[in-house]
């Protein structure tokens, strides 16, 4: 980690997130100046997604996010031990906003016409500190996403904001279910409700995460 820091320099950070500390899975960190955490703070929303279901997506990961205005080029690795099962997550978020400015200058001065240069790719990631602002921001998306204010949805439309936030990782965290509730002006059992006609016929376990495979020790994780 501290390679990789010194090679890209201040604007690399470089940080090790242990599955079996969740929330707070941050026990390393480089340059933490650049998404502004430290060590003990929690994962971005878009690593709970990745946990959701972390034996089928890729192991090496690259995309575009942004941060608070930062461009960041960001690659999540999976680690496993010898029996396949994830244990940490390595993570680099590498600053390119002084980088893309410049290229978008370029582009537009070498353009011919309004169609000259493509805009890269941004995916806004929320990057804190507590988890329940990751839970937060992600209500916030899917809210501004659908259009909608929660008075004015109906009870399905609720249904498929839990759905999303059941999709995107949101339940592996202890106690969303009830920050979620507030947040749609509904009972913590009604969420409940929701999540059982939600999930596929046959997971079992908890109400708040999955349980079948490594989801399900995660989950367990969380709740210490």
């Amino acid at each position: 980690m501290q390679g990789i820091a010194e090679m890209f320099g201040p604007g690399c950070e470089v940080v090790l997130h242990d599955l079996s500390r969740l929330p707070h899975s941050i026990v390393a960190i480089e340059n933490g100046g650049v998404t502004g955490r430290r060590q003990g703070d929690v994962p971005t929303d878009l690593m709970l997604r990745s946990l959701r279901n972390v034996d089928e997506a890729p192991d090496v990961r690259i995309y575009v996010s942004s941060s608070e205005g930062k461009i960041l080029k960001s690659l999540a690795v999976t680690l496993r031990d010898a029996d396949g099962k994830a244990f940490a997550i390595l993570g680099v978020n590498l600053d390119i906003s002084e980088i893309v400015q410049v290229q978008r200058i370029l582009s537009g001065l070498t353009a011919i016409g309004r169609l000259g240069g493509e805009a890269i790719p941004e995916t806004e990631e929320i990057f804190a500190g507590d988890i329940r602002d990751v839970v937060a921001g992600m209500i916030t998306k899917i809210l501004n996403e659908m259009g909608k204010t929660p008075a004015a949805m109906s009870r399905d439309e609720k249904m498929d904001v839990v759905k999303r936030l059941e999709e995107r990782g949101a339940f592996l965290v202890k106690r969303s279910a009830e920050q979620v509730a507030e947040a749609l002006d509904l009972s913590r059992y009604t969420i409940f409700s929701y999540l059982k006609e939600i999930r596929r016929p046959g997971d079992a376990g908890s109400t708040e995460a999955p349980a079948a495979g490594v989801a399900g020790d995660l989950t367990r994780t969380v709740r210490r």
